[in-house]
């Protein structure tokens, strides 16, 4: 699905991602651990294509990343940021949002968003409610809602249980963990809360400093090797 070799990433000389080499193959779950400012989220953006290389090589499905259109990765990697946007107006209106680029979604019916809806566990009275009023477990379905109408093969999330609660960060967890079985989807997951994950990871990546410092299946968030992992889920538990 990706493969990355010896990628690098700065901005105005400082170096955020060094020599990232790693390959995600299809209905992984990829988990991406690490202390904050380790270059996490930065290496979900070049997944997304909001961020390019400044050298290595990135390549979706075979393809340089930096060949593909754009608006058509993003359709198939869709992304789920930290804090759910949500503009002004009702659910339906956030669920149609893409009406506004993507001519493809103008024949979207309430039943389809119905649907959608049913895929996030939330029903039909969802659709004419105030998307602001929302709690913040129901807007992080509705993001999810968002994304999966575009059908993608590819969802990334960035600490998508940060601002929830433990309880229903575990619930949310489960969903993400639901759909990418019953879609088929390829799942990469940011996140500090190495415990909160531990029973969804296939791989996980150890970043610390711009690096991958370890990477394996999911028995490195017990018993990491390198020093700087040990490090993080010491202080983490602490």
């Amino acid at each position: 699905m990706f493969k990355l070799s010896n990628v690098n990433f700065s901005v105005e000389g400082l170096n955020i991602l060094q020599d990232i080499s790693l390959e995600i193959h299809p209905n992984d779950f990829t988990v991406l651990l690490g202390p904050s400012g380790s270059g996490k989220s930065t290496l979900l953006r070049l997944l997304n294509g909001l961020n390019s290389p400044t050298s290595g090589d990135l390549k979706f499905h075979g393809e340089n990343i930096l060949n593909v259109d754009h608006k058509q990765l993003r359709k198939k990697v869709g992304m789920v940021f930290q804090s759910p946007v949500m503009i002004n107006g009702t659910v339906k209106d956030n669920l149609t949002l893409t009406k506004k680029w993507d001519k493809q979604t103008e024949g979207l019916t309430d039943t389809d968003l119905t649907n959608i809806l049913d895929q996030v566990e939330l029903n039909s009275t969802f659709l004419n409610k105030d998307a602001k009023l929302l709690s913040g477990g129901e807007q992080q379905r509705i993001a999810l809602a968002r994304v999966l109408l575009n059908k993608p093969d590819v969802l990334l999330l960035d600490e998508p249980t940060s601002n929830l609660d433990p309880q229903l960060a575990v619930k949310i967890l489960d969903l993400i963990c639901k759909l990418a079985e019953e879609l088929k989807l390829t799942v990469v997951l940011v996140t500090h809360h190495h415990a909160e994950v531990e029973k969804y990871a296939k791989q996980v990546l150890f970043m610390v400093g711009g690096k991958i410092v370890e990477s394996g299946n999911r028995s490195i968030i017990r018993e990491p090797k390198s020093v700087a992992a040990q490090a993080f889920i010491r202080e983490e538990t602490e």
